[in-house]
């Protein structure tokens, strides 16, 4: 057991499934409306430093799917936390499909030499870049995403890719995520076009939504280097809003940017017989 002194000072443990007992891997905690914070890691497992959260502060537990859990810091008792989050039912849109399906691209698709990101192993895993996509062709069925990184020096990096809508003044919350299932996807060392397929997910948007990736994990075979290791995403010469954030509860941060991530939707006009579950 840790020490009575230390209570308050970190928030540690494992976050599963209250039904099975499967470990929710890169689940969020945070601090809520404080940079403080961070994610599991592959296995469920958290040690976060909460020592700068006040005693009244509210540590929010979630995961994508599931119901958050929270804690006040001065209840905190234990050297260690088992957390069991509990599921939400998922209905996803029931598609079907026919005929030639003429693709129509949203969003930023040609990058320039410049770049936005991150270039330290540890503390950039949970933080996140992201822009917003507008267009008047709405309603679109999103058939892939795309991404151009500028540098990936690692041999293995994971993300987790966000959606929801665009808010007031062009704000992004995401506890409005459009999907509320954890997309992740892999690139490799010295990547440069990502796709991820999202057929199976069967988005259909209505309205200008905020696509963001998250930084969640990153592996490299042989630690060797002093210095960081790089992950960039290039960015276009588009003009429009750059989203950022650092740990999982902290509002986004919005800025009006000439150089914004290059990011992209393939899409299509949804058939007609589309039915939303509800």
């Amino acid at each position: 057991m840790f020490s009575s002194s230390l209570f308050g000072q970190t928030f540690s443990g494992i976050i599963v499934d209250s039904q099975n007992g499967t470990p929710l891997p890169y689940a969020n905690i945070g601090v809520k409306g404080k940079s403080i914070g961070g994610i599991a890691d592959s296995k469920g497992h958290f040690h976060i430093n909460i020592s700068n959260a006040v005693l009244t502060d509210t540590i929010v537990v979630s995961y994508l799917g599931y119901a958050n859990k929270t804690f006040v810091k001065s209840s905190l008792s234990e050297s260690k936390y088992d957390i069991k989050l509990i599921s939400n039912p998922l209905l996803l849109h029931e598609v079907v499909t026919r005929g030639k399906r003429e693709i129509i691209v949203i969003g930023n698709k040609n990058p320039s030499s410049r770049y936005t990101g991150w270039g330290d192993y540890v503390s950039s895993r949970g933080r996140l870049r992201g822009v917003a996509i507008e267009t008047k062709e709405t309603p679109l069925q999103l058939s892939k995403f795309k991404m151009h990184l500028d540098a990936c020096e690692f041999d293995s990096v994971r993300f987790r890719l966000h959606f929801l809508p665009i808010g007031e003044n062009y704000s992004g919350n995401l506890k409005e995520e459009i999907i509320k299932e954890n997309v992740f996807f892999n690139v490799v060392n010295d990547q440069k076009w990502v796709t991820v397929d999202l057929s199976r997910y069967n988005l259909v948007i209505d309205q200008n939504i905020i696509v963001a990736v998250e930084w969640v994990d990153a592996w490299v075979k042989n630690e060797i280097r002093n210095e960081s290791y790089l992950l960039t995403i290039s960015t276009s010469r588009e003009a429009g809003f750059l989203y950022t954030r650092k740990t999982p509860e902290e509002p986004f941060s919005v800025t009006k940017s000439n150089a914004t991530p290059t990011m992209f939707f393939e899409t299509y006009k949804p058939p007609h017989n589309t039915n939303s579950a509800q």
